[in-house]
Parts: structure tokens; sequence; C-alpha cells
């Protein structure tokens, strides 16, 4: 059995282009103009970026997340947004093999639960932790090794969507998984469908 860290939006989550549509809509109410979607998403994806300067021109955010101060605007958005196909199942699947299972999102500790209460994901997980006032974001690993300290098994492995999960991971010294959902999966560590990571969560179980 293992320890399976998942992030959420990109990884379980397709809600991306509702975080876009989210911070357009608090730039227009700043003023500025429209990003592209692509911009935006590279933003969100690249380590050492001030998110909070790109997306609203603000100097010296106070937060740890560009969502902090802004939740009325993602609540708004996040509705539009749906689980990728399986994913439910997936999850379901994991417990049944009797895997920990935890969530490490760079969105705020405060929203995760709303969010996946929404989705009825909630139940699934051992563990739930997002951003705060002391919890880095990734690819610091700090979310990982504070999931760690009370995870079960000797074995554990993350599943994210970007660098800065891969980042985490690799920081945090364990496996990592990248979601490619619907694409094509070039790499041994990526999967493009709810069935490819049961299988390659499967073959992590039993790697030596």
């Amino acid at each position: 059995m293992i320890n399976v860290i998942f992030d959420m939006d990109g990884t379980l989550l397709d809600s991306e282009n509702a975080i876009c549509e989210a911070i357009n809509a608090i730039r227009v109410d700043k003023g500025l103009p429209a990003l592209s979607h692509k911009d935006i998403k590279h933003a969100i994806h690249t380590p050492n970026l001030n998110c909070a300067k790109i997306f609203y021109h603000i100097d010296n955010f106070p937060h740890k997340s560009y969502k902090v101060g802004f939740e009325s605007y993602f609540d708004k958005y996040y509705e539009s947004a749906v689980l990728f196909e399986g994913v439910r199942a997936m999850l379901k699947t994991c417990k049944e093999r009797n895997y920990f299972l935890a969530l490490a999102s760079n969105a705020p500790q405060s929203a995760l639960k709303p969010i996946l209460q929404r989705h009825k994901l909630e139940e699934y997980f051992d563990a739930i932790i997002g951003t705060n006032a002391t919890i880095e974001s990734k690819p610091n690993p700090m979310m990982i090794h504070l999931i760690l300290q009370n995870a079960p098994f000797a074995k554990s492995v993350f599943v994210g969507n970007c660098i800065k999960d891969e980042g985490a991971a690799q920081n945090a010294g364990i496996p990592y998984l990248q979601a490619k959902w619907n694409e094509s999966a070039l790499k041994e560590n990526e999967f493009t469908s709810a069935e490819e990571l049961l299988q390659k969560l499967k073959e992590s179980e039993l790697s030596v």
C-alpha cells in the first residue's frame, strides 16, 4: 500500500479555465486589460513568479496565494469547474486498495474543503493541506513533508500537473506522476486517463 498525494487544480479538477476567467474579471474591475489564458497558466505554473504583481499590478501582496482577498471572484467561477473524467471512480478504487490519500494544493487552505464538498470528494481524503500564513506554496515541499509526518506507509507518490508540482515532489524526495488529461503521454511518468493513473499507482505500489 502507498501514500498518494494529489494536487487539485488541473489534476483532479478541470478548473484552470475557471481560474483564468476569475483573474480576468478581477483585472476588468481594476481597469486592466484581459490576459490570455495561455499567459495566465504560464504564470501560475512557473516557480518564483510574483503572480499578484503580474495579475493585479500589486507590488507588495501580503499573501502566499494570489487568490486570497479575491475569494468571491474565484468562488463564482469555480462553479463552472468539473472533475476530469473518471476521477471519482479512481479515488474510490484507491480507497478500496487502502491507499492513504491526501491533497496538497496551492489554493488557500480555507477554500479547499468547500470546493471538495461541492464535488463530493472530501470523504476520500485522509489529509487536506493548502497554503496559509505559515504553509509555503509548491514547489516548496512543506505540504508534502507535513502530510508524510502522519502518513502510514513507507512508499509515497505525488500526482500533479505542472512544474511546481514536479518540483515539490523532487524537493520532498518522492516519485512524481504527471497528468496529461486527454493529451498524448510522452514520458514514463505521464498519464492521460484515470485508468492509466490507477495502473501507474499499482506499479508504484509493487516497485521495489
